[in-house]
């Protein structure tokens, strides 16, 4: 589980960058069975940052900044 507060979304997007960098290479090098780790890995990464988008509209009315994403 991946507790999550808005001050490391940064790093969230640094670890997408990284994935997709790493995606665009392991395609290239046709690694088919890491291609499909790194895809899956990209759809967690996209859910975590709905769940950013949540929390930062749960900051903005003023909840708790800071919940358990997983």
């Amino acid at each position: 589980m991946l507790r999550l507060d808005l001050v490391q979304e940064p790093r969230l997007l640094e670890i997408e960058t990284n994935t997709r960098q790493h995606l665009g290479e392991t395609q290239r090098m046709q690694w088919l069975g890491e291609v499909a780790v790194l895809q899956e890995s990209l759809r967690h990464i996209a859910d975590k940052k709905q769940q950013a988008e949540r929390l930062r509209a749960q900051a903005d009315r003023g909840e708790d900044g800071v919940t358990a994403l997983g």
